[in-house]
């Protein structure tokens, strides 16, 4: 008996065991199918996050798509601030402010109409030079120049000697071309101080006469553009001075220069500190050096420039554009002389400006609007007769000058 009761425990124990593997296994299946039910469901939640990231990347091509396309058909008057100033008098726009100068003196208003500072004085005809911030102002003749910022008055310049042509630099120099009888003189003047602190003479048997000048930023380069005749030919020569301690090696501070026969160059311009370009009547020329400059292009033109607009980094010539059906033709080049866009239009135009949000073409009673790759995104007509167009931090945004108010635009 004793063996059939060990028997059947062992029975007993083996079909134990058999239950025991059997658990074993539906356990082992339970766990397969809960892992795979966690990769469907992270599948599914990987599916799902890419298609809603797809869907993200189609709305924002197509919204980036819609905006580089829109063409804007009218505008509104969003914000309006009245302003008040003389009937005879000029407005500009001074690195987001108004300028404002007539015979009688000057000021400066900020987007709201209020006024800044100002400054009287007595004129007969009023020229204004600028850069950035800066602004001076000068008569033909006279012998004071009057020199600003979008702050207020950095002081007052003046001279022993009619006065000719000026320029001015950010930080406040100026170099004014002086009429000495027998010698022209350019002196450079610290405005702040009023003091002369360098200058250079010129005799029309040597280089010739100054028609045209420059200053850098930082006020240490001056470019002059002089004109002579020789061997009853005209040559223009374009002189570099350098007034930093560089500049102090060379006899008259003279560094560098170029000749150029049979041309009139009445456009030298500083772009920044270490970049000039020239505009002749059949070239134009660009410069490159923050001590001495070297010529960097040299191409001639077979068309007439009919107006020349710049600011730091770009430069803009128009043409007639006798073989097309349209008036005019605007070609852009960068610093480097380099051609990076050109566009035709048929509006006349008072001013142009580059903007990083397009390039801006307008008179007192219209306006066009491209964008950087050439595409018009704006042409209209104002709905009062404007004096200065201020471009805005996007290319819908921009602020209207008219004779008595200050105008915020948004176009749709």
């Amino acid at each position: 008996m004793a063996e059939i009761r060990d028997f059947n425990r062992n029975q007993f124990l083996l079909k134990g065991g058999k239950d025991r593997q059997s658990n074993d296994k539906d356990s082992d299946s339970g766990k397969k199918s809960m892992d795979n039910m966690l990769a469907r469901h992270r599948q599914i939640k990987l599916y799902t996050a890419l298609g809603v990231l797809a869907l993200v990347v189609v709305v924002a091509i197509g919204s980036y798509i819609t905006w580089i396309n829109k063409v804007y058909i009218g505008y509104d008057v969003i914000q309006q601030n009245e302003w008040v100033r003389a009937s005879d008098s000029r407005t500009i726009n001074l690195k987001g402010t108004l300028f404002t100068y007539s015979n009688d003196g000057m000021s400066c208003t900020d987007l709201r109409g209020r006024t800044i500072w100002n400054q009287t004085y007595e004129m007969q005809n009023p020229e204004i030079r600028t850069c950035g911030r800066t602004v001076a102002v000068g008569d033909y003749n006279g012998r004071k120049i009057y020199v600003a910022n979008t702050q207020g008055m950095l002081g007052t310049v003046e001279t022993t000697m009619p006065l000719r042509d000026f320029c001015v630099s950010t930080n406040g120099v100026v170099a004014a071309v002086l009429d000495d009888a027998s010698v022209t003189a350019i002196y450079l003047y610290n405005a702040v101080t009023g003091e002369a602190f360098a200058d250079f003479k010129t005799r029309m048997s040597n280089s010739g006469y100054p028609i045209a000048l420059n200053i850098a930023n930082d006020g240490s380069l001056v470019a002059v553009s002089y004109i002579k005749a020789e061997q009853g030919k005209v040559v223009s020569h374009i002189g570099f001075y350098n007034f930093s301690s560089v500049g102090q090696n060379y006899t008259d501070n003279f560094v560098s220069g170029y000749n150029y026969s049979e041309a009139v160059i009445p456009l030298v311009h500083f772009m920044g500190n270490d970049t000039v370009f020239a505009a002749a009547d059949n070239r134009r020329m660009f410069f490159q050096g923050n001590q001495k400059p070297e010529s960097l292009s040299d191409t001639m033109i077979a068309e007439q420039i009919q107006s020349v607009f710049y600011d730091e980094n770009h430069v803009g010539l128009v043409f007639f554009n006798t073989a097309a059906e349209t008036t005019y033709r605007l070609e852009i080049y960068d610093t480097s002389g380099k051609k990076v866009s050109e566009m035709a239009f048929d509006q006349e135009y008072k001013e142009i400006v580059f903007d990083t949000s397009g390039i801006i073409i307008y008179n007192d009673t219209e306006c066009l609007i491209y964008d950087w790759k050439g595409r018009l995104k704006y042409q209209g007509i104002f709905k009062e007769r404007i004096t200065c167009f201020i471009p805005g931090k996007s290319i819908s945004r921009h602020t209207l000058i008219t004779e008595n108010t200050i105008q915020s635009i948004e176009l749709y």
